[in-house]
C-alpha cells in the first residue's frame, strides 16, 4: 500500500507504509494506544498539552496565493476560532479591474453559513461555490463541509480534537523517504469525516493533514458597471451550473511548515493546499493570536 506526501511547491515523494514487525500487525486497540502515544509527543513538541489546551480561541491572518486555472490570483485571509464550536474564514480576494471581493464561510454552533460581497472597481468577479446544490440536502452538505474544515484546523494548527466534533485516532504506519520519515494516522469523525495525519518523526510536530474531497466549482466573469450587491452575487452563485453528480473525490492536502513560537505555542507560518499533488494555493501567516477576544456575535451571520 503507497502513500503519496508531496513536497511544498515542487518534489514529490513516493512513501511506502510499513504495519508492525515481521508481517504482524498490531490489533485495534495497540493501533488506538499508538496513535495517542505519537500524538502525546505531538503535543508537546507544539508547547504542551497544557499550553494548548489553555487556547480558547485563536486567530491567523496573512496573506495568499492561489491558482485558478490560468490565472494565479492574490488576496488577504483571516481565520478565527472560538472553542469549542465557532469558527469563521474570512477571504478578500483581488479580481480583475480592481474588483475585491469578500467570501465568509462560518460555523457558529448548530448553524452554519456562507457570505460574499464585492467592492472596488468593475470588470471582473470571482464566484467560488462548493458542490452540491442550493436545496436542503445541499444545506446540510454546507454546513457538515464548514464543521469539518474546523475540525481540520483545530487538528493541524493544535492537535486538539474539539469538544462538538469528536475524533477517533488510529496508527496507520510510516511514511519512509530519502531525507526522513512521517508517521501516519488515520482519523475519524462525525458524518463520515476522515483524513490523515503526517507527523514528522524528528520534530514530532505536524507535516500533512491529507482527505478526500470535491473541489469547490470556481467561475471567473468579466462584468462592466459598478460592483454587484451582495444579493447579485448570491444570485450569480445559485445559477451557477454545477458539476456532474459522479465526479470523483479527489485528494487534498493541506501541509504545514515554518513553526513560529506564539506565546510559548508553536504554530506553522506557512500554509499550502494541493489537489492530487498539484500545489493551488499558499498562504503566509503574518500573524497569529493566541485567545484573542474574540466575540461569539462576530460568527452570526449580519
Amino acid at each position: 500500500m503507497h502513500i503519496k506526501l508531496h513536497a511544498i511547491m515542487t518534489v514529490t515523494l513516493m512513501f511506502c507504509l510499513s504495519l508492525g514487525a515481521q508481517g504482524q500487525s498490531p490489533t485495534p486497540k495497540g493501533h488506538a494506544a499508538k496513535a495517542e502515544e505519537l500524538l502525546s509527543l505531538a503535543r508537546e513538541a507544539l508547547g504542551g498539552a497544557s499550553k494548548l489546551k489553555a487556547v480558547h480561541s485563536l486567530s491567523a491572518a496573512g496573506s495568499f496565493r492561489r491558482q485558478l486555472g490560468d490565472h494565479e490570483m492574490n488576496g488577504e485571509l483571516e481565520v478565527e476560532l472560538m472553542l469549542p464550536d465557532k469558527y469563521k474564514r474570512t477571504e478578500t480576494l483581488s479580481g480583475m479591474g480592481g474588483t475585491e471581493v469578500t467570501r465568509v464561510e462560518a460555523v457558529s454552533g448548530e448553524k452554519a453559513w456562507t457570505d460574499m460581497q464585492s467592492g472596488g472597481g468593475g470588470g471582473g468577479m470571482v464566484l467560488i461555490r462548493r458542490p452540491g446544490g442550493d436545496g436542503p440536502q445541499a444545506q446540510i452538505a454546507l454546513a457538515n463541509a464548514a464543521r469539518a474544515d474546523f475540525a481540520r484546523a483545530a487538528l493541524g494548527w493544535l492537535l486538539m480534537p474539539l469538544a462538538s466534533f469528536p475524533l477517533e485516532f488510529a496508527y496507520a504506519g510510516q511514511a519512509e523517504a530519502s531525507d526522513g520519515r512521517a508517521d501516519v494516522l488515520d482519523v475519524k469523525g462525525p458524518n463520515n469525516f476522515a483524513a490523515r495525519l503526517y507527523l514528522d518523526q524528528t520534530t514530532h510536530r505536524p507535516l500533512m493533514l491529507s482527505y478526500m474531497g470535491r473541489a469547490p466549482r470556481v467561475v471567473m466573469r468579466t462584468l462592466s458597471g459598478p460592483p454587484p450587491s451582495r444579493e447579485e452575487m448570491e444570485k450569480r452563485a445559485r445559477e451557477m451550473p454545477e458539476a456532474a453528480p459522479a465526479e470523483p473525490e479527489v485528494e487534498m492536502q493541506v501541509r504545514f511548515a515554518d513553526y513560529r513560537a506564539v506565546d510559548g505555542v508553536f504554530l506553522p507560518h506557512h500554509i499550502s493546499r494541493a489537489t492530487n499533488g498539484e500545489t493551488s494555493e499558499e498562504w503566509e501567516v503574518k500573524r497569529f493570536r493566541v485567545n484573542p477576544a474574540l466575540k461569539p456575535a462576530s460568527f452570526e451571520k449580519k
